[in-house]
C-alpha cells in the first residue's frame, strides 16, 4: 500500500489549529488575515501594495502504510510572480509552529525556488536527510507574499507549489 499525502496547514494563535487542505486545487490564498479555514475569503482580506500577507504555515501530512518518506523537495512549479511581488519561504528546521505575522517575516526570508531543487530542501525532524517511518508530518514550510508599492492592483497570478518526496 502507498502513502496518502495531503497539504496540511496551521493557523491562529499558538498552538494553532491544524487542518488538512487536500492535494490539489485552490487550497489556500495569501491574504491579510490569518486563516486557512477558507480559500475563498481572500477578496475580503486583500494584500495591498506595499504590505505583506500573513505567513502561511504548511506541512506535508503522510498517512497510510509505507516504509519511509524522505527527500522532500519544495518549489513553485507554476505561476509568474507579478511586478512588485516576491514570495519568501523557509523549509528547514521549523518543527514548532508560531503565530503568523503580517510584518516582514523573520522565518520566511529566502526567495521561493522556481524549479525542482534536485535535493531535499524541506526538513523532517530538523534534518534534510530526515525520514518518516510511520504516519506523520514534515517540518513546517513557511511562506509569505511581500509586496512593494509598485505592485499592481487586483488579483495576482495563481501559483502552484509542489512538494515532491521519495517513498519506499
Amino acid at each position: 500500500m502507498a502513502a496518502t499525502y495531503n497539504w496540511s496547514g496551521t493557523y491562529g494563535t499558538t498552538p494553532g489549529t491544524t487542518v488538512d487542505l487536500g492535494t490539489s486545487g485552490n487550497l489556500f490564498n495569501f491574504k491579510n488575515f490569518d486563516s486557512l479555514a477558507s480559500a475563498v475569503d481572500y477578496t475580503s482580506y486583500p494584500v495591498t501594495a506595499g504590505d505583506n500577507s500573513y505567513e502561511v504555515w504548511l506541512r506535508g501530512h503522510f498517512t497510510g502504510t509505507f516504509n519511509s518518506i524522505q527527500n522532500l523537495q519544495f518549489w513553485k512549479s507554476d505561476g509568474a510572480t507579478d511586478t512588485g511581488i516576491s514570495i519568501k519561504w523557509d523549509g528547514s528546521g521549523n518543527t514548532a509552529y508560531a503565530s503568523p505575522v503580517a510584518t516582514t517575516s523573520t522565518v520566511a526570508t529566502t526567495a521561493v525556488p522556481t524549479s525542482d531543487p534536485g535535493a531535499a530542501n524541506v526538513t523532517i525532524g530538523s534534518a534534510l536527510d530526515g525520514e518518516l517511518a510511520a504516519e506523520g508530518y514534515s517540518d513546517y514550510i513557511v511562506l509569505q507574499v511581500q509586496s512593494t508599492v509598485e505592485a499592481s492592483a487586483g488579483d495576482s497570478s495563481t501559483y502552484t507549489f509542489t512538494l515532491q518526496y521519495d517513498e519506499s
